[in-house]
């Protein structure tokens, strides 16, 4: 979730959140009032009124962010692996991925900054570790009851390490305010957690830039359970495999081709960017405008290099043949003259309304090959009232030869799937039935942008299709 995300879950709550507030400060005023007058003698601080209400809002947010925005789409789903985030981070190599781990932590820190400024209990680090963990603890189960999340380790071990970054923080700055000079144990306290997240962040950039290949969103975080899943074979798994090729494509997490696509659409048919380049999971998206003011989406896949170019609405609808073609002629040229279209692309339409260009390469030639190739696709509906597309699909991708490459074996990646090495949406259930009935050997972009060899079992799971990757590369 990027910042523009987060801004349109609150503001639709923000006049309600708004109303509270003033309830709660004039509620809390004459309570106040009418306790003093009665003759109590406890006195309540401007500072700790503040607090409250700061510590009020801060809770409304973070319920709003992790749970009220979301749809009840989970069912008692709950993840007891303490960092598999981690290593889901470490697979997907995803920005989004390490964002989440960071912003887990920094939802949380408000809290511990605020509660030390409650009461002196509130000064002490066990009272405020035991509230942040009651505290997450009863949000990871208000998620898990209301179907709207995930109870997850992770979360709770982030939410907590956040809220005692921010006690850490408060409790220096208050401790200097009151010697009224630095204070070189509570700083460095203050430091530990966010040095420590430093070290492990760059610590795994380190590894990852070692080591050739990148790292392949296919494996799971977490292994499914095998030992009361029944698993039937039904094919014959060959137990050796010869060499097969690798290859390379710069476009794979390449933001700048990205950047120059958006510039090329933006260029080609005069639109206008509307504020910064969003980010949602993979994808980087491009808000653009028509002089006509029609809104247009550009969206770049870092982790395939496709990208297209989208209005909403219906498009112009069905077209004469002659009309099509005459939009395939001006479309290819424009393509060709700015060099994202092959010469030996093959034309054809569709469905009446639908231009398209393949270039067709087989997954025999490809593991065999060893040479640079194109492959893949473009799909263009036309709008019928400027050249501006209706849609541009465009998922054409040039790979370079690398080399030969050594790979398991088809019995060794069944070993793989066996043993539950494997993702898949529905975690496995006791008493489930797998049934694998066919493999085949196909291709995947990594992290890096290197086409590599993975095999592919489909099949059946109690009767429903199933099918899953598996790493080939040994």
């Amino acid at each position: 979730m990027d910042l523009q995300g987060i801004i349109d879950r609150l503001l639709p709550i923000l006049p309600t959140a708004l109303i509270i507030a003033l309830v709660f400060i004039g509620v809390s005023y004459l309570s106040y009032a009418f306790y003093r007058k009665r003759g109590g003698r406890r006195t309540v601080t401007a500072r700790q009124v503040i607090t409250v209400f700061l510590i009020l809002a801060w809770f409304v947010v973070v319920m709003v962010l992790t749970t009220f925005s979301r749809g009840a789409n989970y069912e008692g789903w709950f993840n007891f692996q303490l960092f598999s985030g981690y290593v889901n981070a470490w697979n997907q190599w995803s920005l989004q991925e390490w964002q989440l781990i960071i912003f887990n932590m920094l939802m949380f820190a408000p809290l511990g900054f605020l509660l030390p400024l409650l009461s002196k209990t509130t000064r002490r680090f066990v009272p405020v570790l035991l509230l942040s963990l009651l505290i997450t603890l009863g949000i990871e189960c208000i998620q898990m009851l209301s179907r709207r999340g995930i109870f997850e380790l992770d979360d709770i071990l982030h939410n907590t390490l956040g809220s005692m970054a921010g006690y850490f923080v408060m409790s220096a700055i208050l401790d200097i305010a009151e010697r009224r000079k630095i204070a070189v144990k509570s700083v460095w306290r203050a430091l530990s957690i966010p040095l420590l997240f430093v070290l492990l962040f760059s610590g795994a950039l380190l590894v990852y830039h070692m080591k050739e290949l990148g790292n392949l969103s296919i494996r799971p975080a977490i292994a499914q359970d095998m030992s009361h899943v029944k698993v039937t074979l039904n094919a014959d798994l060959p137990t050796g495999a010869e060499p097969v090729s690798l290859y390379s494509n710069s476009r794979i997490h390449h933001l700048k081709y990205g950047e120059e696509m958006a510039a090329l659409m933006k260029r080609t048919f005069d639109l206008q960017q509307v504020g910064g380049v969003r980010m949602d999971g993979f994808n980087r998206i491009w808000m653009l405008l028509a002089d006509d003011g029609k809104e247009y989406t550009f969206n770049y896949a870092v982790n395939d290099g496709g990208w297209w170019l989208s209005t909403e609405g219906d498009g112009s609808g069905p077209m004469e043949q002659e009309e099509l073609a005459k939009h395939g002629e001006y479309y290819e040229s424009w393509m060709l003259s700015s060099g994202i279209l092959p010469p030996n692309a093959v034309f054809s339409t569709q469905n009446e309304d639908t231009l398209r260009w393949d270039i067709e390469r087989s997954i025999a030639d490809i593991a065999r090959g060893n040479s640079d190739y194109a492959s893949g696709m473009v799909m263009i509906v036309p709008s019928g009232e400027h050249q501006i597309p209706h849609s541009l699909f465009y998922s054409i991708q040039e790979n370079k030869f690398v080399r030969k490459i050594e790979i398991i074996s088809p019995a060794q990646a069944y070993m793989e799937v066996a043993k539950g090495n494997f993702y898949v949406y529905n975690d496995l259930k006791n008493g489930d039935q797998l049934n694998v009935d066919e493999y085949e050997l196909i291709y995947t972009y990594d992290s890096k942008g290197y086409y590599q060899p993975v095999y592919r079992f489909t099949g059946t799971v109690n009767e429903s299709s199933w099918s899953t990757l598996i790493p080939a590369v040994k």
